[in-house]
């Protein structure tokens, strides 16, 4: 199995962080991005290699009425 990079593990942290202080459970998450719940379930373990790919994550910034950019690192990992 192949483990999450540095950077993968950055953005699904970024997302979590974001989507808790908003108070959404990830089965709300999963709704309102049309995903399953147990996706964002994989996608916050790091234990599993699901990641999130670039429309998922303008979808969760449109969801969450932020920008993309605040789920990414600002420099290079």
């Amino acid at each position: 199995m192949k483990l999450k990079s540095e950077f993968d593990q950055y953005v699904s942290a970024a997302v979590r962080q974001k989507r808790i202080a908003h108070d959404i459970t990830q089965a709300d998450l999963a709704i309102g991005i049309g995903v399953s719940d147990g996706f964002i379930s994989q996608v916050e373990s790091p234990k599993s290699p699901s990641k999130y790919n670039l429309n998922h994550l303008n979808k969760i910034a449109k969801f969450l009425g932020c920008s993309p950019r605040d789920f990414l690192p600002e420099n290079p990992l």
